[in-house]
């Protein structure tokens, strides 16, 4: 995989189109319902065989629960101190 560029505000301003979309989605469960129809809708539309989609399917849920657990460990350190500058993990 390429090197990604994730922020707060690049999240925020995903999170805003959603919600532009559909109101529901200021609900984080429902903007990640949507998130996870999009990439189910774009290898919908590749023409790679099933089982190849499957694994892909399988190595971005691995990803998507590495990225989680980062940022939910970052939050934790973050809140256990009195200052700090949070920076995002590199995994």
């Amino acid at each position: 995989m390429s090197q990604l560029q994730l922020s707060g505000k690049f999240v925020a301003d995903i999170r805003e189109v959603l919600s532009q979309h559909d109101p529901a989605a200021q609900d984080p469960g429902v903007a990640s319902q949507y998130l996870s129809a999009i990439i189910g809708f774009l290898l919908g539309q590749e023409g790679m065989p099933e089982p190849q989609k499957k694994e892909v399917l399988e190595e971005l849920m691995a990803f998507a629960d590495q990225v989680a657990a980062d940022v939910s460990r970052q939050k934790s350190e973050q809140s256990n101190s009195a200052s700090g500058v949070w920076k995002p993990g590199m995994s």
